[in-house]
């Protein structure tokens, strides 16, 4: 056995003995040692919290500090909630305690026949996709694999087991356009860091380095661009909400034409961050390579 294969096992087999342990648990129990874990070591002990606060003061400079304190034990207990759902919650539970706004944007486009792009981000329970396709979304997702293997085969058998299809981002296009000819939809993760392959535009107020991926995927075989976001009510379900969908089969593929339909989705992610600012990620750096956001 390597040394990456005891690193890969060192880590992962304590992970999977606590998550079977808190199985064995009352549910609400292990719901609270969960968050009580992410308020003590991530909140607590400031894990990446200095990266959000940071954050959060540049996009909000008028905010108090109060309600940046708030945001933040809002961002952690989100992420706290999101592991419970995703590892100890059953497809048939998760499913149940979930619904959708805005189906028929999901249905108008796919009467296309062209396949969908869902345009999505680092918002709320993203992984709560898996349980689409048991709503009837036939979803495919872009995935990059883990550096640990035992985790990364771990937590797709979590994704596919309801009927969600993974595409492994260095096969790309060859399988995306597979799934779109089969009528699918497509989600992408449309707020990451592009570094220097990507198209500066504003977000946030910032400029950030965008992927030119959905845009380009869309003019180029006229694919429409469905956004969508997973909110978390105060009574804690979800709700997928789905927006009209962006659709330019006017546009040629041009880079002059990708900021358009990049522009399009960047109002819409901000509109949620505005208004659930403790859905998005923010313990992730997400202008760097456009912009210093600690700079002093």
């Amino acid at each position: 056995m390597s040394r990456k294969d005891l690193i890969n096992a060192a880590e992962y087999y304590p992970f999977r003995a606590l998550i079977a342990l808190l199985k064995l648990l009352p549910y609400r129990l292990s719901r609270a040692l969960i968050l009580g874990l992410f308020y003590c070591f991530g909140y607590g002990l400031g894990i990446r919290r200095d990266v959000a606060s940071t954050q959060l003061k540049k996009v909000y400079p008028d905010w108090s500090e109060r309600r940046i304190k708030k945001v933040l034990k809002g961002i952690y207990r989100q992420m706290g909630l999101n592991i419970i759902e995703e590892y100890l919650m059953s497809d048939a539970d998760l499913s149940q305690k979930t619904r959708i706004k805005g189906r028929e944007h999901i249905d108008a486009a796919l009467a296309k026949g062209r396949g969908a792009i869902l345009a999505t981000g680092h918002f709320g329970n993203w992984e709560a996709a898996r349980i689409l396709p048991l709503k009837g979304i036939p979803l495919s997702v872009i995935i990059k694999k883990q550096r640990n293997i035992l985790f990364d085969d771990y937590t797709n058998a979590i994704r596919k087991r309801s009927g969600l299809r993974l595409i492994d981002m260095k096969r790309g296009l060859r399988d995306i356009l597979i799934d779109l000819k089969e009528n699918r939809v497509i989600a992408i993760l449309a707020d990451q860091n592009a570094g220097s392959r990507g198209l500066v535009l504003d977000f946030l107020s910032y400029p950030a380095s965008h992927w030119k991926g959905v845009a380009k995927l869309s003019l180029r075989y006229q694919i429409p661009i469905i956004p969508g976001f997973v909110v978390r009510t105060e009574d804690d379900k979800l709700c997928f909400e789905f927006s009209p969908m962006i659709y330019h089969p006017e546009l040629e593929d041009k880079e002059e034409n990708y900021e358009q339909v990049l522009s399009q989705i960047i109002a819409i992610t901000e509109t949620y961050i505005h208004k659930y600012p403790d859905h998005w990620f923010w313990v992730h750096k997400r202008w760097k390579h456009a912009y210093d956001m600690f700079q002093r």
